[in-house]
Parts: C-alpha cells; sequence; structure tokens
C-alpha cells in the first residue's frame, strides 16, 4: 500500500481503504492526536482515547491491547503512522490535507457529543431529518438556509465531506441523505456504498451539477433513491424538497 505520504499530498488510498482506516472511532482519535502533537506513547493514546469514549473508561487494558494488535498495525500499513512496539511509542508519518480537514472536523463533533450538544435525534418526530453533502465552500449551509426557512418541518445537518458524513450518520438518526456527486477523497457513490452497509432502506438522493446519462446511469446503477441535477434558479431546491418528501414517504409505505 502507498499510504498517503506523497509529494503532491493527494491520497493514494482507495475508497474501500479509506473507510477501514477512518471509520473506526479510536483509530480517527489516534490520528487526531498526532495531528496535533505529532507523536506519542502509547500509554498516552490510551489516556486520550479513555478520555473521548465512555464506554471504554473502564477498560484502558482492553484499549491498550486493541491499540497495541488492532489499530495501529492498521494505520502503520496504511502509511499513517510509525509504531516502535519496543519503546512504545507511535509517530504521525503524514497526513493528507483533506482527511486532516475531516478529523479536524469530526473528533471535535464526537467532543461535542460527549459534552451532551444536541444532534437531529432530538428533532420533532414528525419531522424530516436530512443530512447534506457538499464540499463546496458555503453551499451546504446556503440549501440548508432555504429548505428549512421555507420548510419548517424539514431539518438539515449539513456535512462537506462524504468521510464526515459517515461520522454524523454513525452518530444521530436520518431520514434521508443528500450528497453531492464528485467530493474530495471520496465521491458520492463511494459514500453512498458505505451507507448502504450501514442502512440499506434510508433514501439517498444525489444533488449534483454533473449532469450526464452516464453519472445518470452510475447513479442508479449503484442503488442512488433519485438523482436531481443543480441549477441556477432557486426552483431547484423545490425539486429538491419535492423528491426528499416523496423518497421518505414511499421508504415509510414499504
Amino acid at each position: 500500500m502507498t499510504g498517503l505520504n506523497s509529494p503532491s499530498n493527494r491520497c493514494d488510498l482507495s475508497s474501500d481503504e479509506l473507510f477501514t482506516v477512518l471509520a473506526n472511532r479510536t483509530r480517527r482519535t489516534v490520528l487526531f492526536h498526532l495531528r496535533q502533537h505529532r507523536a506519542a506513547t502509547l500509554a498516552e493514546l490510551v489516556d486520550v482515547v479513555v478520555e473521548l469514549d465512555a464506554a471504554e473508561a473502564a477498560a484502558p487494558e482492553r484499549v491498550r491491547t486493541a491499540l497495541h494488535h488492532t489499530h495501529l498495525p492498521v494505520l502503520t500499513a496504511a502509511g499513517l503512522v510509525t509504531y516502535d512496539a519496543t519503546a512504545a511509542v507511535v509517530e504521525s508519518v503524514a497526513t493528507h490535507d483533506e482527511i486532516g480537514e475531516w478529523l479536524d472536523l469530526a473528533v471535535r463533533r464526537e467532543i461535542q457529543l460527549g459534552d451532551g450538544v444536541a444532534t437531529s435525534e432530538s428533532t420533532d418526530d414528525d419531522g424530516i431529518r436530512v443530512l447534506l453533502t457538499d464540499d463546496e465552500p458555503g453551499l451546504p449551509e446556503t440549501i440548508a438556509g432555504h429548505v428549512e426557512r421555507d420548510h419548517p418541518d424539514i431539518s438539515v445537518t449539513t456535512a462537506t465531506s462524504a468521510l464526515e458524513a459517515v461520522s454524523a450518520v454513525r452518530e444521530a438518526p436520518f431520514d434521508c441523505i443528500v450528497s453531492d456527486y464528485q467530493m474530495p477523497a471520496i465521491s458520492g457513490l463511494d459514500f453512498l456504498t458505505a451507507i448502504r452497509e450501514e442502512d440499506a432502506t434510508i433514501p439517498f438522493i444525489v444533488f449534483t451539477a454533473k449532469g450526464s446519462e452516464e453519472i445518470a446511469s452510475r447513479a442508479i446503477a449503484t442503488g442512488v433513491t433519485d438523482y436531481v441535477q443543480k441549477t441556477p434558479a432557486t426552483d431547484e431546491y423545490r425539486t429538491l424538497v419535492d423528491r426528499i418528501r416523496r423518497a421518505v414517504d414511499a421508504r415509510e409505505d414499504d
């Protein structure tokens, strides 16, 4: 495996490899800590994981064993860290920019959840909870603002990458996912594949400016619920909301 330490600082891992490495909370925590401190002892990493994960608070030895035998070997094989088992020291090798930004968002979000910040789980049971994923700066917030202003029964949570969205899905329930087609590190269709492993029935709508028969065919073949093309007009938001409602209703009728 090539790893992430390349001159162009681009990600050389495949989408499947990225999900294998980054979907695990403990590995995210280790990478986040090393992103801040560059190196740490195994004992320090055990303390960090235990502090952030209440479920592991009473089992530091189990955390140590999992780090030593499972998580650190995975991160080492991915080219993200080096681990000197004799000295019990772990060092960061390199973190690709896009993954580094996502780690910051994902782990900080986990810290906030641990501190009791409300999530979409607290939304009204009669409302529709949507997760919107798009990497264009400011666009997710713009779309969410339009949708929530005109449709008070819809609550929109935003994410700027597929990896951040995977973290959100694992922390809170959603009634529908809306995703851009082309995003950093992992595409919207790769994101869909990962989501289908978590929930085989949740509606998944591709919302993209890249409109073509080839993309539409790929989306349908991958199992997308619907496909909405972005347009310069704000009517696109009405179309998107209509498709969200239709997809959610269809799931409830099944």
